[in-house]
């Protein structure tokens, strides 16, 4: 089923997760860590793959293993770096194959130290989804990302939209953002995007951050506003590794909280592949979360 379909009825419940670096046994272990999210009922659940592509074998099977083995409908992840038309058409048979609908069009991020060309087919993700629609009408559902706090590369925010509006134009279904901590920056983004014509929905992604140094890590690839609240309690209790998992774990409940309260498309969890903190959030949103997925409501 495409996922578009679904928010047609429902608020989407999903979960990003990354594939293993090499293909071994530990397809195993991202196999359990997928039928433990899917015990949590999400609705897809999006599957990345490294700069250049480098697990992209990885993450079409582990998109057709969901597939085949879960209630969910996977996501999966193509980027326009290092990517020529004939890799696409290649990955897009391969999907067809295993009857995947659903496919996460992104520009990706820009590989370190890498000097052969990054771009050349596809420039930007309203390419990508273009040529997928044009090629394969009706076969792939394609949806994109955006960034409610700018994208690093993007002059303004009226820019950034207009290129939302692009996206949508060039037959994206849906968007789900980049993290953020601050549910304000969400809603005057989801407000700006409205008024500019972008009607599509839009999902906001939560990342749980649990320690110090990936607090600091994602405000540097992101540049994402951190609440003087969450910084001053990572500040407290920096060298606590337990401490900083309660507060992580509280943390995002209230945002995911407040989010539902605010009637959103859906959310989206970049769960870093951890199901068992991932099932600790869930548990402490249960009841409120079981009203809000709910078709019809």
């Amino acid at each position: 089923m495409k996922i578009s379909e679904l928010l047609k009825h429902k608020r989407t419940l999903s979960f990003e997760i990354f594939p293993p670096k090499r293909e071994d046994d530990t397809l195993t272990l991202i196999q359990s860590t997928i039928a433990k999210m899917d015990a949590l009922n999400p609705d897809f659940i999006s599957v990345t793959y490294g700069a250049l592509g480098n697990t992209l074998s990885n993450t079409v099977d582990i998109a057709k293993h969901i597939k085949e083995n879960t209630k969910a409908q996977p996501l999966a992840h193509l980027t326009c770096v290092s990517s020529t038309r004939q890799d696409i058409d290649r990955v897009c048979d391969r999907l067809q194959q295993s009857g995947i609908e659903n496919i996460l069009t992104l520009r990706g991020d820009i590989p370190q130290n890498v000097d052969a060309p990054l771009f050349s087919d596809f420039k930007h993700a309203s390419d990508l989804s273009s040529y997928i629609h044009a090629t394969r009408p009706g076969q792939f559902m394609t949806a994109g990302a955006c960034y409610p706090e700018i994208h690093p590369q993007a002059g303004s925010m009226k820019e950034d939209i207009e290129n939302l509006k692009i996206k949508q134009d060039a037959g994206m279904e849906f968007f789900t953002t980049q993290l953020f901590f601050d549910n304000q920056v969400f809603y005057q983004f989801l407000m700006a995007a409205r008024k500019a014509g972008v009607t599509i929905p839009i999902i906001p992604g939560i990342m749980p951050v649990t320690n110090y140094n990936q607090l600091d890590r994602m405000i540097q690839i992101t540049r994402c506003m951190v609440p003087i609240k969450l910084r001053n309690y990572f500040d407290r209790y920096k060298d606590d590794k337990e401490a900083l998992q309660e507060i992580g774990l509280i943390f995002t409940s209230y945002q995911i909280l407040d989010l539902m309260a605010h009637d959103v498309d859906g959310i989206h969890i970049y769960s870093m592949n951890k199901s068992g903190f991932i099932a600790k959030l869930m548990g402490n949103v249960e009841y409120v979360a079981s009203r809000f997925f709910a078709p019809g409501e």
